[in-house]
């Protein structure tokens, strides 16, 4: 732009010399001084835009510095967002738990016991484009892993977990509200945690699948009882263990309103025991139809399942009992059995001084066993959880027939051992951070 308004000005300049050499020599008239006067005028307006367009440029330069402040900002929030997405979250969670057991002499003579229940340790969060999920689990009177996975996002449909990752089977993650889940946890069918590989496939909203091969359970040393989940262990003449384990699951979604769905799904399990004593495989497997369904604040779950164990025992050992272990005991459970379990619950917002969120529950399991020497096995748990903060509490009552942890001495067996009901107290009070 410069160049050009030079060029005219050297133009306009040429022509007035020219202009004052012919006036010189043929004499001045009043066309050459009207001339004279518009080669002035056009020198005043080229100096014009002379100052305009260098004051266009400064605005040029300005809007460039801009643009250029504001492309270097949104490089910063971007790596900063970037920054957060990528790392690793720290948590965990301190409970203590209240027990009153009616069927204990010395805890009921103690009006109960109060004591730290669990303290365990969380890490999630991704480094690159791997996923990571961990934690680590302190009772009383063990120490055990609940999960720790490696994985990765194929896509936003599939995804894929490497390591102890939870069982696909049934409601997840939990089929329970309480404190005590269903009987099915007891059994080893619901939030199980196994050593293997497994898929998450949502193809749309419809629809989600899983699919998961485990090679064993979260421990391959299977005389170890000190687990959180409930597996086949070994002990005894009871030496059949898990292995080579493959899942299917599928979830169809169904929404009706607003404040109204329903997911309906079925499970299928199958794989192999191994018997230390006789060195052949067995082998097992499990079914499950299930159903979650919300209509504002009510919550309804229904289960129905068919699980079957044929041991290679040797002569001897009974094939119509297994032996299942976590929590530093073991215990028998009928190898074959219908179970059925629903849970009702209605969750309530309030402002209650700290607390904020209330859900009361009913849950039941009904556990017919199909093998000879059994009788059936029955868990109720009514209660409340209460929310407050970083405070969260069960309050729960247990009361159950023939059933482990409600003073039953295993799962299905002959109902002479514990065939009566039996009922316990516990209060929960966890802190999460």
């Amino acid at each position: 732009m410069n160049s050009k308004v030079a060029c005219l000005s050297f133009i306009l300049f040429f022509a007035f010399s020219v202009s004052t050499v012919k006036a010189d020599g043929y004499g001045a008239d009043e066309e050459t001084e009207k001339l004279r006067g518009q080669i002035e005028e056009v020198e005043r307006q080229l100096l014009r835009m002379q100052e305009q367009l260098t004051e266009l440029e400064s605005e040029r330069d300005e809007v460039r510095r801009e643009r250029e402040e504001a492309r270097d900002r949104l490089a910063e929030v971007e790596e900063a967002t970037v920054e957060d997405e990528d790392g690793i979250n720290f948590g965990g969670a301190v409970r203590l738990n209240y027990g009153w057991r009616d069927y204990d002499d010395q805890n009921k003579d103690r009006l109960g016991d109060f004591e730290l229940e669990l303290f365990r340790v969380n890490v999630s969060g991704s480094v690159g484009d791997v996923l990571l999920d961990a934690e680590w689990r302190r009772y009383n009177d063990f120490q055990a892993i609940h999960h720790a996975w490696v994985g990765y996002n194929f896509s936003d449909d599939l995804q894929m977990q490497l390591g102890i990752t939870q069982v696909p089977f049934g409601i997840l993650p939990y089929a329970s509200h309480s404190f005590w889940f269903t009987g099915n946890y007891y059994l080893g069918y619901e939030d199980d945690y196994d050593t293997g590989i497994k898929f998450i496939h949502t193809p749309n909203e419809d629809w989600t699948f899983h699919y998961g091969f485990f090679k064993n359970p979260e421990y391959a040393n299977d005389a170890r009882a000190d687990r959180y989940s409930f597996d086949l262990v070994t002990a005894g003449d009871q030496q059949n263990t898990e292995t080579n384990q493959i899942n299917f699951r599928a979830e169809r979604h169904l929404t009706f309103s607003e404040d109204a769905n329903m997911n309906v799904g079925v499970s299928l399990q199958a794989g192999q025991m191994y018997n230390r004593a006789t060195e052949k495989n067995g082998d097992r497997w499990a079914v499950m139809g299930h159903m979650d369904s919300y209509f504002g604040p009510w919550n309804l779950r229904l289960q129905a399942m068919r699980y079957n164990y044929n041991p290679e025992n040797p002569e001897g050992v009974s094939d119509d009992f297994v032996q299942k272990g976590a929590f530093a005991f073991p215990f028998l459970m009928a190898a074959e059995a219908n179970v059925y379990t629903y849970s009702i619950s209605r969750a309530f917002n309030v402002d209650w001084g700290p607390i904020t969120w209330v859900n009361c529950y009913n849950e039941g399991t009904f556990i017919d066993p199909r093998v000879s020497n059994s009788d059936e096995s029955i868990q109720s748990v009514t209660g409340c959880s209460v929310a407050a903060g970083g405070v969260f509490a069960y309050f729960d009552w247990i009361a159950g027939k023939n059933m482990w942890f409600a003073g039953g001495d295993g799962i299905g067996l002959d109902a002479t051992t514990a065939g009566k009901w039996q009922s316990r107290l516990n209060i929960n009070i966890g802190y999460y951070f």
